[in-house]
């Protein structure tokens, strides 16, 4: 079982596919926490056939894998003929297991909720930054830096060169974390934080943003995929932000 990116507009039409099914529903919500410390014990009789298939669901491998990428927590609806899970694009808030009719309200809240949101987007010698209101933009900044291309030549023309190159990094680092707190610092509040790009900037980053280690509990562990921090991807990153996953399967 597999599961497939969904736009925010995808997911909701889902859950009207899913409320226009009549059924007796088990609709169960987890947070991200509770993902963590073995959800199992949220399932009272697990010995139920229908509840021991959800948490089959909820430990599979690529369900764990997704929802350990985005730390958002797990939505899940078994009607009995069919079980539909969604990693959501923004945390669960409360853990809780239904049956009757679909619950699918703490979704839709979840999914149509305005939120401020700030992406921060850097790929070496790129970056750009925006603030979100809901899907508006409120506060956007991008800039480049020159960083040369290593010297693969060898010998001490390579150590210079790497050295060079080091710095230079360093420095393009201090400057975008300066423009982050100069665009960022007296925005309050923030709901959260998407980092795009390159990986593995995000770290030393941390160290030259004052914005960012302040609201280092807001920032998805998910990394946006980025080529170029330019305008350009600004929208997609969007996109992409606002996304969640979708495993569907039918039970033996």
């Amino acid at each position: 079982m597999e599961g497939k990116r969904a736009s925010t507009e995808r997911l909701l039409k889902l859950l009207d596919e899913l409320e226009a099914t009549p059924a007796a529903w088990t609709s169960v919500y987890l947070r991200a926490e509770s993902l963590l410390n073995r959800p199992e014990r949220l399932l009272p009789q697990r010995t139920e056939q229908r509840l021991a298939e959800i948490a089959d669901i909820i430990e599979s491998d690529p369900v764990q894998r997704e929802s350990a990428r985005y730390g958002t927590g797990l939505a899940l609806f078994h009607s009995g003929d069919s079980v539909s899970a969604m990693v959501p694009p923004f945390p669960v808030g409360e853990d809780s297991v239904t049956t009757g009719d679909i619950d699918t309200a703490p979704m839709r809240e979840l999914l149509q909720r305005s939120r401020r949101t700030v992406l921060v987007l850097v790929t070496w010698g790129a970056w750009v930054l925006a603030l979100y209101e809901g899907r508006s933009i409120q506060r956007y900044k991008k800039g480049t830096g020159h960083i040369h291309a290593p010297h693969k030549k060898g010998g001490s023309s390579q150590a210079r060169f790497a050295r060079r190159t080091e710095e230079q990094r360093k420095e393009f680092l201090k400057r975008v974390g300066r423009h982050i707190d100069e665009q960022l610092l007296d925005v309050d509040p923030v709901d959260h934080i998407f980092f795009g790009g390159n990986r593995l900037i995000l770290r030393p980053l941390l160290e030259d943003s004052r914005f960012l280690r302040q609201h280092s509990a807001l920032i998805s562990p998910r990394t946006l995929l980025v080529k170029r921090a330019t305008r350009d991807v600004l929208d997609g990153a969007l996109k992409e932000a606002h996304s969640g996953v979708v495993f569907v399967s039918t039970p033996h």
